[in-house]
């Protein structure tokens, strides 16, 4: 339980102060990773505050796979740090020294996982014998199935609960607080069960170290498989000019869009059949057929989009399997048609065609299914003989895949950018600030499957050590600290006074409408302009719009108590908003291509397909692998961009006895 340490008296309002040493902003499994880690240190003055601790991507997400990616200790091929770092950093824009942490501390951060009770499989030997997932050539990847994320959170919860760390559930952050050296000294804090009490909910929690791990800017798209029940809020640190870099990189794939779930691995390999309809669902159309010679063309493409789940744009033309991405946003974004798999039912193909049978499908998806003992009948056969939990999961959640289609778009997945760190996941430029987790930009192009997971964990330790390891700042009294932060907590209490002010004449429903028209304007234009295809003048019309909504939200606002979180957390997205638009005009405004999991459409780029030759394909400029896109505010307040070079992979030579003196000294900390 936090004692009261103090009240602040701020235009008008009571706020009450709390202290703590170590603040963390999250309950998914980088947060609570974090917590744990600092525990066991002795870090005791630490306090978890979360919006929804039953929600977030940790705990809501999954896919027919879910990869949790470590170095292998279970192969017949040996494998090491260094060549782990090869397969992190072969996609680009990657800092070597953070990827060889990731690395050299995977097995630790898997053990860890294992020792609280995650039950990864084993062999009969007690290997975790692993498999290849995307980008990996070495089978590092393990998996419980769809849930592992999930997993992960509850043994981590209850670790939390088992150590007495104490957490603040149902509280939103809506300020991060610096002083004058940009170095944090805590957040203001809405308690949602508290908002009609005079303060309106609001408190200070004054903290040294503060630990963002709020996930990935999942509220952005309109097409998206992030949970519902998760939104993000990178915004906060970009409103106090934390650097962000690789903003450009966000990871698409085809996901189902009732129930949200990544559609790959196990979904693609049995050969689903795709449609497409009108807006009410008529006439039906195998729109796929067209683009593709034969069946065989046709079922590799299929097969593959299992293992090469995320969009890429090199895996595009010559009927690669991303090709499927691109038809799919074609239909749904464009033409404005709905799109499904059907499992009930086989590939239609060309009518000059044979029907289909076994003999016409690609040999490795053939030999897949085999070895794998799946083939059946049926699309919906085949998956319940491969990965039964991948039917049982849609059946859970009220969809019956034998009978109906699902339906499914390209949708947001993961943001491969972040905020910007060092090597202990402390912020570039603010000091004590600590992004762990997918807010953290560490990812790089592309990344291998099931790297997030291990980047989280990873980072939560290292983050742990800095802190655990840090001398304390000399903290300021709470009355200097007032005069030190006032201006901002002035501005903010300013902003809700003003928007609880005037709303008698106001209903629920209406501010409601009201907020999730500015939120679907928002995610709209990030979708179509900011998503898998992109178009520089587009670009640059939808960040002067997006400019607009941001400098307008909130003038003539009316909200009531019970919105005021949600509010908030807008006018948060809508900052976060003009810097990733400001990215990605930067980077085309830099001639940067095609890469990763976007397609750059240029008129004098290479044509997509025959069929679909307004997709022309600008070529990547490869020399922008070997730099980070940051993006920085000015002593002017203006947004920033620069280009840092990528470092390398450390070369120096350990030698134990120098490596243990500078542990004994603390030097390895620095």
């Amino acid at each position: 339980m936090m004692h009261l340490h103090a009240k602040w008296s701020v235009k008008g309002l009571s706020l009450p102060v709390f202290r703590t040493n170590a603040l963390i902003v999250g309950s998914g499994a980088a947060s609570l990773s974090c917590a744990v880690h600092l525990k066991r240190m002795g870090v005791d003055d630490l306090l978890i505050v979360t919006d929804n601790s039953k929600g977030g991507t940790s705990r809501n997400t999954g896919s027919d796979k879910q990869t949790y990616y470590r170095l292998s200790d279970a192969s017949p091929i040996p494998d090491s740090p260094y060549s782990m770092v090869e397969s992190y950093t072969r996609g680009g824009s990657v800092h070597g020294d953070i990827a060889f942490i990731e690395a050299q501390n995977s097995l630790r951060a898997f053990y860890n996982l294992v020792s609280l009770g995650v039950n990864f499989p084993s062999n009969r030997y007690g290997g975790y014998t692993g498999y290849k997932t995307d980008h990996d050539p070495s089978n590092r990847g393990i998996s419980l199935g769809p849930y592992t994320s999930k997993e992960m959170v509850r043994v981590l919860h209850a670790e939390v609960e088992k150590l007495n760390i104490p957490m603040w559930d149902r509280c939103d952050v809506v300020k991060l607080l610096t002083d004058e050296t940009h170095a944090m000294v805590g957040a203001v804090v809405l308690n949602k069960d508290e908002v009609h009490n005079e303060a309106h909910g609001l408190c200070v929690i004054l903290a040294e170290h503060v630990v963002l791990g709020t996930g990935g800017p999942a509220g952005f798209y309109a097409a998206s498989v992030y949970p519902r029940v998760h939104v993000g809020s990178i915004g906060l640190a970009m409103e106090i000019g934390a650097e962000a870099v690789n903003l450009t990189e966000s990871q698409f794939g085809i996901a189902s869009t009732k129930f949200r779930w990544n559609l790959s691995g196990s979904y693609q390999q049995v050969l689903p059949r795709y449609i497409s309809t009108d807006r009410r669902g008529n006439n039906p159309v195998d729109f796929l057929v067209p683009y593709f010679n034969n069946w065989e063309e046709l079922t590799n493409a299929v097969f593959l989009k299992g293992y090469q789940w995320p969009f890429d744009a090199a895996k595009v033309p010559d009927q690669g399997s991303s090709l499927i991405d691109l038809l799919v946003y074609h239909e749904t974004q464009v033409k404005g048609r709905r799109v499904f798999l059907d499992f009930s039912s086989n590939i239609i193909g060309n009518p000059a065609w044979s029907s289909f049978n076994r003999q016409c499908i690609h040999p490795t998806a053939l030999g897949y299914l085999d070895a794998s003992k799946a083939w059946a009948g049926t699309p919906f056969e085949r998956l319940k003989l491969l990965n039964p939990a991948a039917v049982e999961l849609y059946a859970k959640h009220g969809i019956d895949l034998e009978h109906e289609l699902l339906e499914i778009d390209v949708c947001a997945q993961h943001n491969n950018g972040g905020l910007y760190s060092d090597i202990w996941w402390e912020s570039t430029n603010i000091k004590g600030l600590y992004p762990i987790g997918e807010v953290n930009g560490s990812h790089g192009v592309s990344r291998p499957g099931g790297s997030a997971l291990n980047a989280g964990q990873v980072g939560a330790l290292r983050a742990a050590q800095r802190i655990a390891g840090s001398k304390e700042r000399p903290m300021l009294q709470a009355d200097s600290l007032l005069n030190v932060v006032q201006a901002d907590l002035e501005k903010l209490v300013d902003t809700v006074c003003r928007w609880t002010a005037c709303t008698k004449q106001t209903t629920l429903q209406s501010v409601k409408h009201q907020l999730d028209e500015q939120m679907f304007s928002l995610q709209r234009r990030m979708s179509s302009y900011g998503g898998p295809i992109r178009r520089k003048e587009l670009v640059e019309k939808a960040l002067l719009e997006a400019k607009t909504q941001q400098h307008s939200f909130g003038k003539e606002l009316s909200v009531p108590a019970e919105f005021l979180a949600k509010a908030l957390r807008l006018r948060h997205m809508l900052i976060a908003q003009v810097w990733y638009l400001s990215a990605i005009d930067w980077y085309l405004g830099q001639g940067g291509g095609s890469r990763g999991s976007y397609l750059v459409v240029d008129s004098a780029g290479r044509e997509a397909h025959p069929l679909a030759s307004q997709y022309t394909i600008k070529e990547e400029k490869h020399q922008l692998r070997e730099v980070m896109q940051v993006l920085y505010v000015d002593d002017e307040e203006r947004l920033c961009h620069r280009f840092d070079r990528c470092r390398a992979v450390p070369s120096e030579s350990f030698w134990f006895e120098q490596v243990w003196r500078e542990y004994q000294a603390g030097q390895h900390l620095l």
